[in-house]
């Protein structure tokens, strides 16, 4: 028999005190958690091999694996650098077999253990995932895994029922496949199939071949490797720099031109100009204006993004630098001309050995061409030595030697009677299979093209925007170009543009700017601030960093435009200030403020105009007139609306002018500048953590603590749960940068008898949520242990008899206490147990007075008393515990203890 007893000395008359006892055994157990491998992407070193995988878990969300393994026993470590679709987050590495997790340190790295292991993190809201590999002792980087994320999955019979509309423009599987181009002229057809192969950033698990000579439709063209769908974010406004469309032949031009071109979908909301070359039977030529011509004495850069259509109806198309003239075209525009691309001349001479092909192109010009359709048999021949397209190759279509040969069996110099033009095409480059299965696919693919006037060198090359696959950098010799675009004859300067032409079927090519070769105006500069400080982008980065400025969704933009007027011009009057902003960045609804002009230290009140549709802005001034050698700041203030990722947004200006004196208007356009939003960040909750491992029922209060943190200082709620039961619901808490701690101590006691409880016996898991209101809520658990309590859950501690001789009898008689008393014994352990224990009393004194065998307990021994359990027994003063007395019990003052004990307990 086991006794489980305290005493307790009263110092009043016959004063019991007994307390309880805990019995507790438990431990602390974590979960862990599993996901299946999917959309894998592998990558091989030499200490070690590692593979990413992803897996959507019913209850946990999206995860990502790490697995690392076949790590020979050396001394190599490694060290991780992840990004979530270009930014660095902070996730938490955790060991899927292990009660293990690694946390990112101060440098920015995940350093791992030099072992095979799995490891789980999670993904969010990310689409592109990039873990860069780094040897731990000296930062060699050895490679990156890539995880591109759909939220949608398909079947392959769902994928070729899907429509054009539901293209993902990243995935985790890219096909290269063959392709199948023909082209119909008046009189001939050709086709031909090429079949290239290349890899891009995400593993190539499968490649799939369209058949021989089958046309791709729009969608299969997408399932593999594309371009961008959409129009890519900067594209910008062409106001003035271009003239309009130059066009010959018997054909219609389309829908050619300049458009400007509005959708709060597109480009970020703003807009910008598009220009198209489309129509049939004809030949297309646009040129920037005089005072935009490309300057090569000073350097200049060019980003336009070129949609070459779809299927295989255009000829093609050039970019074209020339001094021929503002209308420049080509003068060959008969039926056999389509393959000018309405830049070079005539295909073949003429009875009289004229009319040879650089003759009727434009002249001084240089181009580079994308030439779709291969021109190879036949009075047709442009391409017979470059017969694979879509290529890219520059060309000097007025230079007879450098630019054509002749298919003359005298040589391929010699120019006689009815002999077949060949174009020399310069280093050229295929582009199907390199920037893209097929460039003729309806997306937007990247020309870029530079020139560096301290080396003299003009660069270019063709990119796809999405995975950056591009072609290898093309230089043309300055001497070379220089001499045919007859540069020291027209002041350095030359006009530049696109031409094309297309046959009988309709084709249409598409261009958009985000960065023109010219400069705008040095007279107009554009700022974007925060707190007076600039945020600009000075070097437009694609993808956002925590190192570049930016601004927050609470922060105030200030835009402004610097604008100025040369020592020896005349005064100008600024009759409108004209900008365009973002309405899906900046809240276009609310007034602007501080709209003003700066100049010689005076303040000059605007009135702005905002067309919330297209985030047009024009202010107008009173009277503001700038002289020669002044400066003029214009500018207002905006506020942004909620970014939940980072952003990139646009400012471009320009100022409109009336020169003193003579009334002659002008319009001053500014380069396009770029700035961030850095994006609301969701909240950080960690150090999750309990009071205690384990707590007692019935002894123990529970208390817990977590760690939060929120960079954006947004109002914050949380929630806490216990074993999926909701017991706290949108606590508040005020965010801060500073990583806060948030302790939470419960002032009553566990009760696992309570209906209500959220508790158990065994583990339980607490899971606190929190949440800004804009992101996804976060969530952490841990885990504790409850065990439950064996003992006198109440007893009354305090007994008393108080009698007159003369109320007693002869006989010991068990006489009444002065109060009621109560018994509850608790068992809450839930093993298998009966409806009773058995309890034991006891009683001692100091003079002998009061023994044991003075008590009695209703009808009950005390050496062996059973009572019920988890329920209270309350007993009237002649009942439960009675002392026995009679009239011979010496009349004096007795104190003494007893002791309640349980038999048998564990």
């Amino acid at each position: 028999m086991h006794k489980h007893k305290k005493r307790f000395i009263s110092l009043i008359v016959v004063t019991f005190f007994v307390m309880s006892f805990v019995i507790t055994v438990g431990a602390v157990t974590v979960s862990a958690i599993s996901i299946n491998d999917s959309d894998t992407s592998q990558l091989k070193t030499k200490s070690a091999d590692f593979t990413l995988s992803t897996d959507t878990a019913e209850k946990n969300g999206t995860l990502l694996q790490l697995n690392v393994h076949n790590k020979i026993q050396d001394d190599t470590s490694f060290q991780l650098e992840i990004t979530y679709d270009g930014m660095k987050k902070n996730v938490v590495l955790q060991n899927q077999t292990k009660q293990l997790s690694i946390e990112k340190n101060d440098a920015g790295y995940y350093e791992l253990p030099n072992e095979d292991a799995t490891w789980l993190f999670e993904v969010g809201e990310a689409k592109n995932i990039v873990v860069a590999v780094n040897a731990n002792e000296n930062k060699e980087h050895l490679g990156e895994l890539h995880a591109f994320l759909s939220t949608n999955q398909f079947t392959d019979e769902e994928m070729t029922e899907e429509s054009e509309d539901t293209h993902s423009s990243t995935t985790s599987e890219e096909m290269i496949n063959e392709s199948s181009v023909a082209k119909e002229t008046e009189n001939t057809t050709t086709s031909m199939t090429e079949t290239t192969q290349t890899s891009s950033l995400s593993q190539i698990k499968e490649s799939k071949s369209a058949e021989n000579g089958q046309s791709r439709s729009k969608k299969a063209v997408r399932d593999g490797l594309t371009g961008n769908p959409e129009v890519p974010k900067g594209a910008i406004l062409l106001d003035g720099i271009f003239g309009d469309i130059n066009e010959a032949g018997s054909g219609s031009k389309g829908n050619s031109g300049v458009n400007t071109i509005h959708d709060p979908d597109v480009n970020n909301g703003m807009p910008y100009s598009e220009i198209t070359l489309s129509g049939k039977k004809n030949w297309l030529s646009i040129w920037s204006n005089d005072q935009y011509k490309m300057d090569f004495s000073d350097s200049f850069h060019g980003r336009t993004y070129i949609n070459f259509g779809e299927g295989t109806d255009a000829d093609g198309l050039a970019f074209v630098m020339q001094n021929d003239n503002a209308n420049a075209l080509t003068g060959a525009n008969t039926s056999d001309d389509g393959q000018n691309l309405g830049v070079y001349g005539n295909n073949k001479t003429n009875i009289l050995g004229m009319n040879k092909p650089n003759e009727k192109a434009v002249q001084n010009s240089v181009a580079i061409e994308f030439d779709l359709y291969t021109n190879n048999s036949g009075a047709h021949l442009f391409d017979e030595t470059n017969a694979i397209t879509p290529h890219m190759a520059y060309t000097f279509p007025s230079n007879l030697k450098k630019g054509y040969k002749s298919n003359s069996i005298l040589g391929e110099n010699h120019w006689g009677i009815g002999d077949t033009a060949i174009v020399r095409h310069q280093d050229s480059k295929i582009l199907n299979g390199v920037v893209g299965d097929n460039i003729r696919d309806g997306t937007w693919y990247e020309f870029r093209y530079d020139f560096d006037v301290t080396t003299q060198t003009f660069s270019y090359y063709l990119k796809n925007p999405l995975t950056d696959n591009k072609t290898e950098v093309v230089t043309i010799p300055w001497d070379d170009l220089s001499s045919e675009l007859a540069l020291s004859d027209n002041n350095m300067k030359a006009y530049w543009g696109f031409t094309g032409s297309n046959g009988s079927a309709q084709g249409t090519v598409k261009f958009v700017f985000t960065q023109v070769p010219v400069n705008l105006s040095t007279q107009i500069e554009n700022d974007v601030l925060v707190d007076e400080e600039s945020i600009v982008d000075v070097d437009e980065h694609d993808q956002f960093s925590p190192e570049l400025p930016s601004a927050s969704d609470k922060d105030e933009l200030t835009f402004r435009t610097h604008f100025s007027v040369e020592e020896g011009e005349a005064g100008l009057d600024i009759t409108a200030w004209k900008s365009t902003i973002s309405g899906n960045d900046i809240d276009l609804t609310q007034d602007l403020t501080n709209v003003c002009a700066q100049m010689d230290g005076k303040t000059y009140s605007g009135e702005a105009v905002v067309n919330e549709q297209t985030g047009e802005i024009e202010v107008t001034f009173s009277d503001l007139v700038v002289q020669p050698g002044h400066d003029v700041y214009l500018s207002y203030t905006a506020k942004p609306l909620q970014h939940i990722e980072a952003s990139k947004s646009y400012f471009s200006s320009q100022v409109l002018t009336t020169e003193i004196g003579n009334d002659t208007s002008s319009d001053f356009l500014s380069n396009q500048v770029a700035f961030w939003f850095r994006g609301n960040q969701p909240p950080v909750l960690s150090q999750v953590k309990t009071e205690k491992d384990t707590f007692s029922d019935f002894v123990d209060s529970f208390g817990y603590s977590f760690s939060y943190q929120d960079v954006d200082d947004d109002d914050l709620t949380f929630d806490v749960a216990i074993n999926g039961i909701l017991v706290a619901e949108k606590q508040p808490l005020k965010g801060t940068s500073l990583n806060q701690t948030f302790q939470a101590n419960e002032n009553e006691k566990i009760d696992l008898l309570n209906d209500t409880t959220a508790f158990k016996t065994g583990e339980n898991i607490l899971t606190i949520t929190l949440s800004d209101g804009i992101h996804a809520a976060v969530t952490k658990e841990v885990s504790f242990t409850v065990v439950g309590y064996f003992g006198f859950e109440e007893l009354t501690d305090h007994y008393e008899w108080q009698y007159a001789k003369s109320d007693l009898g002869k006989t010991d008689v068990g006489m009444p206490r002065q109060k009621e008393m109560k018994i509850k014994i608790r068992d809450t352990r839930q093993l298998n147990q009966s409806e009773n224990v058995k309890v034991k009393f006891s009683a001692t004194s100091t003079d002998g007075a009061l023994e044991t065998e003075r008590f009695v307990f209703d009808d009950q021994p005390l050496d062996d008393l059973s009572l019920p359990i988890n329920k209270e027994l309350v007993y009237a003063k002649d009942q439960g515990l009675l002392l026995k007395l009679n009239d011979q019990t010496n009349a004096k003052k007795v104190t003494g203890n007893v002791v309640w004990t349980i038999v048998d307990a564990p």
